[in-house]
This record gives structure tokens, C-alpha cells and sequence, in this order.
């Protein structure tokens, strides 16, 4: 169980990231269902529903997965806490920013270009689905790396969300960067009906770890 007063530097930093548009109503509610753990343990449908806040199951790296549960929604970003006391900003399906890791993605650019949420309408379209961005990393403060993200369609393809297979369409998004001369894939499966991302596998940037991240409990507004 994490202790609130042990952890007050942690949460006044959450707490100033959050501002004042709190949608959970006490946050060391949240803080102590993220602190239940499911450090690896199969999770079912039955846990997932009696929890009161919208969850996601993380796993970074070659960690085990972790339940995270959603702290704070502003707009379309979700900002979501683990045990250990990290988090993780996510928008419409993408991990935008992170926060406690030993690396972090401190900003991703031009947002609001990002083809990720109208994926299924611009493929019914035969529309570009193309992105231009920019990350900064720490530690070092590298900043300012321009990406180009083209994504391609792979069709259905089943999913084992809590022990249940889904199925799901999935896309594969190629990015790179010039600067660094690297190029890496992130992994998305949207809801066929909604176009919703349930699960993906996102590299926080070239050379640093892969993030697998499945929605268990959506957010409802």
C-alpha cells in the first residue's frame, strides 16, 4: 500500500501536473487502488469492473504488466499512475508523455495532425495517413528531434484482452528520424466499431524501451 505521506514530493509533482481540472474526485483513492498492483497476475473481468476508475495494463520494457488507473482526464489527454509512482500521459491512444521512468518522453509535437484517432475513417477513404512530429527525451535534454510517421493497414487480427479473444484492426506505424538515422514500428488495434485503440506496443523513442499498454476499463466522460 503506498503511503501518502511518504510520497509527498511525488504527489505534490502529480498534483501540479494536474492542475485544477481534477475528474477523479480524491486522488489518494486512485492512488491506492493503482497500489492493488496485479504485478503480473491475470486479471478478470470481475476485478475490472468493481474498480471505480478507468484502467489500462501497462508493461515497459521487459518488465512485468502493471495495472495503471486513470488519475486525471483534460480533454483528450488521460493521465494514468502505477504503484511505483510513475505515470503516463496518453492521447487518443498514444503515449505522449511520461513522467518517474528512468528515460522519459517529455513532449511529442503537432498533436492535433496526428492521423491515430480517424485511422478507420481515413483508410475507408484512401487518405494520407501520414504524420509529422517532434520528441524531447531525459535525461541528457534531447529535444527537438523531428519524426515522419507513415502507417499502414495489416487487417484483423485476434487479441487476448482479460483472458477473451478480441478481435481487433491493426495498423503498424513506421517512424523515423532523420537525425538519429533510425527508424522503429509502433504496433496499434483499434475497435473495429469505435476506432478506439485497445492495445498497442509504443517506443518512447529510437533505442529506448517499447511500451505495451491495453485498455481494460475505458474512460466515459
Amino acid at each position: 500500500m503506498i503511503k501518502l505521506s511518504c510520497s509527498g514530493l511525488w504527489l505534490a509533482t502529480l498534483l501540479a501536473l494536474v492542475g485544477c481540472s481534477q475528474k477523479v474526485q480524491d486522488i489518494s483513492d486512485t492512488l491506492r487502488v493503482a497500489a492493488l498492483g496485479y504485478n503480473d497476475v491475470p486479471l478478470t473481468r470481475q476485478q475490472i469492473t468493481a474498480l471505480p476508475y478507468a484502467a489500462i495494463q501497462l508493461k515497459w520494457g521487459h518488465g512485468p504488466r502493471v495495472l495503471s488507473v486513470l488519475a486525471l482526464a483534460e480533454g483528450d489527454k488521460l493521465k494514468w499512475v502505477t504503484q511505483d509512482k510513475k505515470m503516463l500521459v496518453t492521447q487518443h491512444g498514444r503515449l505522449i508523455k511520461t513522467l518517474g521512468f528512468e528515460q522519459n518522453l517529455v513532449y511529442t509535437g503537432n498533436l492535433a495532425a496526428d492521423p491515430l484517432p480517424h485511422l478507420l475513417t481515413l483508410l475507408q477513404q484512401r487518405q494520407d495517413m501520414r504524420w509529422a512530429s517532434e520528441q524531447d527525451w531525459q535525461p541528457g535534454y534531447i529535444s527537438g528531434y523531428a519524426s515522419l510517421s507513415r502507417f499502414e493497414y495489416q487487417g484483423e487480427e485476434s487479441q487476448n484482452i482479460l483472458g477473451q479473444p478480441v478481435t481487433l484492426i491493426k495498423f503498424t506505424e513506421q517512424v523515423r528520424y532523420a537525425k538519429f538515422d533510425r527508424q522503429l514500428q509502433n504496433t496499434f488495434w483499434l475497435s473495429p466499431d469505435s476506432g478506439e485503440v485497445i492495445k498497442s506496443r509504443q517506443f518512447i523513442g529510437p533505442g529506448l524501451p517499447e511500451v505495451e499498454i491495453t485498455l481494460i476499463k475505458p474512460y466515459q466522460s
